[in-house]
């Protein structure tokens, strides 16, 4: 896991215990407005990390495909495989 994915995974566990946060009464007015300020700010890093990631994995696929390109990939060999009439015609003998 390379330092990109785990700041994402950190993000998403902290949005979560910070909307868990907001979901108890017991926190006063203040606290909640910190916390919807502090859960806004994660969704915002967040947003910005899983864009990057997004845009790393359009790379390394883009990257992929070149790789490819000028290379040809050997043909299979399939062989068709049919009964009755077809096979009778094609053996006269």
């Amino acid at each position: 896991m390379d330092e990109l994915e785990r700041k994402i995974e950190l993000l998403k566990k902290s949005l979560a215990a910070t909307w868990s946060g907001l979901a108890k009464s017991s926190s006063s007015a203040d606290d909640k407005c910190q916390m919807r300020a502090q859960a806004k700010r994660c969704s915002e890093e967040l947003r910005r990390c899983l864009l990057i990631a997004e845009a790393k994995h359009t790379r390394e696929h883009a990257k992929a495909v070149s790789d490819q390109d000028g290379r040809t990939l050997p043909k299979p060999n399939f062989r068709f495989l049919s009964t009755g009439a077809a096979t009778d015609a094609a053996d006269p003998g």
